[in-house]
């Protein structure tokens, strides 16, 4: 019975040990092609594409890859980093790795989209909201009332905490006017108003909350436009009165609605404090529903 119970014993240690042996040739290959990867791989050729405002040259000595660096060791965020921390157009860099010795720079670049004023001078701006560099001319839209605190190129726009709301409107809203295909046309936000932006956008205004959601507005918009019930004259469209809905204002006019004939649509009882911030106003007709969330978007005629 004794030696019975011995052999179990003794393929059990076997077991182990087979484990060991399973564990150690592992480690030890993977050793093999680490060090073959050390050894073999190294850069020997640095390519650049998608610079614009940059030449090659500046973007390979900003991400400081060097003839002879490992390939495998080339991490992304570290390039990034490297890169974006020195030249303010960068935007991001995709890393390329071709064995046995190439590396592919992909560049993607930030373009002008505003004009801010921070400390006494002009900063040129992104659509993500960093700054690039002072200028002596204004480019892109003009950003009124707002002012940014502690301006370094290269870094997010800053504003004080009482324009906390209006910078953190900025960045949204010049990303849903670019994806619409719409920021080109626009020339300036004022953000002098508590609690609205005005974006001139070709000869009419439009005023947004400070928080919403702007694609459906911009969609709106562009559904009152495509109605042919807008004149081409200058008129407001205030997405603030009501959600889902966009009325089209005389820049002479009031701003207080009244009901719309759209049996579905429903005025607001009280207007946007901002409102009044509208050029020249006087006394005069009812602003007018340009659109809602319907497919077929309602309009009622100019009084």
């Amino acid at each position: 019975m004794a030696r019975e119970r011995k052999h179990p014993r003794r393929t059990r240690r076997r077991g182990r040990f087979r484990f060991f042996y399973k564990l150690i040739s592992l480690v030890a290959v993977v050793a093999a092609i680490v060090t073959a990867c050390v050894i073999f791989f190294r850069v020997n050729e640095v390519k650049v594409e998608g610079n614009s405002h940059y030449t090659a040259q500046e973007i390979i000595d900003a991400s400081e890859i060097e003839m002879g660096d490992n390939l495998v060791t080339l991490w992304t965020w570290q390039i990034n980093q490297l890169v974006g921390s020195k030249l303010p157009y960068v935007q991001r860099v995709v890393v390329g790795h071709t064995f046995p010795d190439k590396v592919t720079l992909q560049v993607v670049e930030r373009t002008v989209a505003a004009t801010v004023e921070g400390n006494g001078r002009q900063w040129l701006m992104a659509s993500d909201g960093y700054l690039l560099e002072t200028t002596n001319q204004n480019q892109g839209i003009a950003i009124v009332g707002l002012e940014v605190v502690d301006p370094q190129a290269g870094q997010p726009m800053q504003v004080s905490e009482a324009d906390q709301s209006k910078g953190e409107a900025i960045v949204p809203l010049m990303e849903a006017l670019d994806q619409a295909g719409k920021l080109s046309q626009c020339t300036q936000f004022d953000c002098s108003a508590a609690s609205s932006i005005l974006v001139n956008y070709g000869i009419h205004q439009l005023r947004f909350p400070l928080h919403g959601d702007y694609a459906q507005m911009l969609n709106l918009f562009q559904a009152a436009l495509d109605s042919g019930q807008v004149p081409n004259e200058p008129r407001v469209f205030d997405f603030t009165i009501l959600d889902n809905r966009v009325f089209m204002q005389n820049p002479k006019q009031s701003d207080k609605p009244e009901p719309s004939q759209d049996p579905d649509a429903t005025a607001s009882d009280a207007p946007d404090p901002a409102a009044s911030q509208s050029p020249d106003p006087e006394p005069s007709a009812s602003t007018e529903p340009a659109a809602s969330a319907s497919p077929e978007p309602s309009a009622a005629p100019e009084a």
